[in-house]
């Protein structure tokens, strides 16, 4: 989108942060006790995703999460049917990938185990982000202003996704000589 005024851009922002200031993410608890088809998933997720851009409406499709399966980011449908935790995990997937390499999502929810508590530290910090966002509506007032903070925002992002990426590639790490180890010690013995 092309902006002719710093009043274009603020319109545009103004009506995010409208949009930001009634979304909830939903909790754990408030996510479908039932399980869903493909069809009611994608619909699911994108009605409970972060109000972003319109070009965001194809962040997730059905063969985007065929590949999640097939490549084991996310667990396997039974009878076609998605639950609680796939669900869950997909709504991670769907804002994560915007920041993170796939893997490095693969790798944070490795363990089905936990996607109910990895799901609600997503929960309250995505809303204590989409807080401070709003908080600084207020500092948009000009052009350079706009870019000093898209600036920062920018910086934020790239260096705590890059140390997201490390931490994660060194767990990996760590997993595959631990594995390594152990098959050298049960080959021994």
């Amino acid at each position: 989108m092309c902006y002719n005024t710093v009043g274009d851009i603020m319109n545009e922002l103004n009506q995010l942060l409208a949009l930001l200031q009634v979304f909830k993410t939903p909790s754990y608890d408030k996510l479908p006790e039932i399980d869903l088809y493909m069809d009611q998933v994608l619909t699911y997720i994108k009605k409970n995703l972060p109000p972003f851009k319109e070009t965001d409406k194809d962040i997730l499709t059905a063969s985007m999460i065929n590949n999640y399966v097939k490549d084991n980011v996310i667990k396997n449908p039974v009878d076609k049917k998605y639950d609680k935790e796939a669900i869950a995990s997909l709504i991670m997937v769907a804002n994560l990938k915007r920041v993170m390499p796939i893997q490095d999502i693969k790798s944070i929810l490795s363990n089905p185990n936990d996607t109910e508590k990895l799901y609600t530290v997503y929960q309250k910090n995505l809303d204590t982000v989409i807080q401070s966002m709003l908080s600084m509506e207020k500092a948009l007032t000009s052009d350079d202003q706009v870019t000093k903070v898209a600036l920062e925002l920018a910086i934020d992002a790239s260096v705590k996704a890059y140390f997201a990426h490390m931490m994660l590639a060194r767990e990996t790490e760590t997993i595959k000589e631990k594995r390594k180890k152990d098959k050298e010690k049960y080959n021994l013995e």
